[in-house]
């Protein structure tokens, strides 16, 4: 019975789209099939063997451009939040024409797919509840079902337009082919007089079969099957947004959780956590001059625990939402009672990602800084602005919690991406290696090119050892840059890394 009601879902669904279908202008299938050939062209251009840089954020205004051009028809433009999501994904889409970690690059990457399915999806569909499982959904639906259920959909398209001009068109067949065929005797008459009349363009023409020896098939065949997959994908995703929305899937309601025995084991962790801060303020922030386990380094102390505190850190962070939002209240007390178990756990956790970051802070002024290092503070912080506006959702329960937390993570993400993270780890790691004498060119050598003005500090280093390493990975580096590129492929920190090294 309910295979049967899926397949009548599936054959109603069917059946309404090929009535939109209908309604749509030729004009407007036209169009859209023709700017996304161009867009797939462009996509072809940009990126199948080139390097990334101002094209991400080009293609991605064209993209939007053209998305908002086809369902402008369909919705109201105004206050819309899904609109407000196009500022952070485009800051995301131009780090890759400032900056040139390859890191951040690849969760860029991610993250202005995943940014623009959920305003497109916004933008044409829910304006409201933009926090909600719903949206979740609905982003999954149009990447995971509506594509491959629209592929098809240009052939159909085209054969309908083809159908109705169909008979106008037979007749321009029929006397272009009329034409040609007149043609060609006379092309053949003119040609023979024209190579006897210049000898020049005899050869011209003898040796025309030279400009087909060149063509590579395979690198045709392959630029051909991008833009052939592009431009299904793109149709595929854009026609979609022509149909309205399916029904909205119900979702259960949440469970909610018996206050004593949740408010019991947070007291108990709470308990745990007051013994241990005592230890913390005792040992760690008292610094060397206080005692120390045995066989144990200040150093080794620092780094020892990190990684645990970090993961404790999160493990309450996730404690202190699902407790916000299962426990059940049963009056003004058991509220009160709540409220002050869960900010103290906010505050335990607080110290501890403070002490986390105080382990950290200690164990690079050592051993320096790296990629791992610098990304676990910036998300420390995070981590620390999502535990206060968590604290003020606490005793703010009209808040919308969920939606501030988004917005702080999103903030917070796209301000790693214009930090230069290496820029940092090289001047910080330099600046050690003068109190030092250490230091790993090696790893200084795996940092983008954001990182070239302060490697270059060590080109004529007293150690000559460090001086020749260094020399020999600018002269790489510059060999490198001096390679054309187009002028979509720009990016800020090639640029300033040239200018430097030259």
């Amino acid at each position: 019975m309910e295979t049967k009601y899926v397949k009548v879902s599936k054959e109603k669904r069917r059946q309404e789209s090929i009535k939109i279908d209908s309604q749509i202008s030729i004009k407007e299938k036209k169009y859209t099939i023709g700017i996304t050939i161009i867009l797939a062209i462009i996509y072809d251009v940009f990126f199948n063997g080139k390097q990334i840089g101002i094209s991400i954020p080009i293609f991605y205004l064209m993209f939007m451009g053209f998305f908002l051009w086809s369902i402008r028809e369909e919705v109201s433009l105004k206050k819309n939040i899904g609109l407000v999501i196009i500022v952070p994904t485009l800051l995301l889409a131009l780090n890759y024409s400032i900056h040139s970690n390859s890191i951040l690059n690849y969760f860029n990457a991610i993250m202005i797919l995943v940014l623009t399915t959920l305003s497109t999806v916004l933008i044409r569909y829910d304006n409201t509840n933009w926090n909600s499982k719903k949206i979740i959904l609905k982003a999954l639906s149009r990447v995971i079902k509506v594509i491959p259920e629209n592929a098809l959909k240009p052939f159909l398209l085209v054969k309908r337009i083809i159908k109705v001009r169909n008979a106008e068109k037979k007749s321009l067949n029929r006397n272009i082919l009329r034409g040609l065929i007149i043609s060609i005797p006379l092309l053949i008459v003119i040609l023979i007089l024209l190579t006897s009349a210049d000898m020049v363009f005899k050869n011209y023409v003898i040796n025309i079969s030279s400009i087909f020896e060149n063509i590579k098939v395979w690198k045709i065949i392959s630029h051909l099957l991008v833009v052939i997959i592009v431009f299904f994908i793109m149709f595929s995703y854009i026609w979609s947004f022509k149909y309205n929305d399916e029904e909205d899937t119900d979702i259960n309601q949440n469970v909610l959780w018996e206050p004593v025995t949740v408010l019991t084991i947070i007291f108990m962790i709470n308990t745990v956590y007051l013994l241990f801060s005592i230890v913390q303020f005792s040992y760690l922030y008292g610094g060397s001059t206080n005692f120390l386990p045995l066989k144990f380094t200040y150093a080794e102390y620092a780094r020892k625990g990190f990684f645990e505190l970090f993961a404790v850190t999160v493990i309450n962070f996730t404690i202190l939402l699902c407790s916000m939002k299962y426990i059940k209240i049963y009056n003004k007390v058991t509220s009160i009672i709540s409220n002050v178990l869960l900010t103290l756990l906010v505050v335990f956790t607080i110290n501890m990602l403070f002490s986390a970051h105080f382990k950290m802070t200690l164990y690079e002024q050592i051993y320096g800084f790296t990629y791992l290092r610098i990304f676990v503070h910036i998300f420390m912080l995070m981590l620390f602005m999502l535990l206060i506006v968590a604290l003020v959702g606490i005793w703010n329960r009209k808040m919308q919690i969920n939606k501030v937390l988004i917005i702080v993570a999103l903030i917070m993400y796209i301000l790693l991406n214009f930090v230069n993270v290496d820029r940092i780890i090289a001047r910080k790691n330099i600046d050690i290696y003068y109190k030092t004498q250490k230091i790993d060119i090696l790893y200084l050598e795996t940092l983008s090119y954001d990182a070239i003005p302060e490697v270059i500090r060590l080109k004529n280093d007293s150690n000559i050892k460090v001086g020749n390493e260094v020399n020999n990975y600018l002269k790489n580096i510059k060999k490198d840059l001096s390679q054309k590129h187009f002028w979509y492929e720009f990016n800020y920190s090639k640029f300033m890394a040239k200018k430097v090294i030259n």
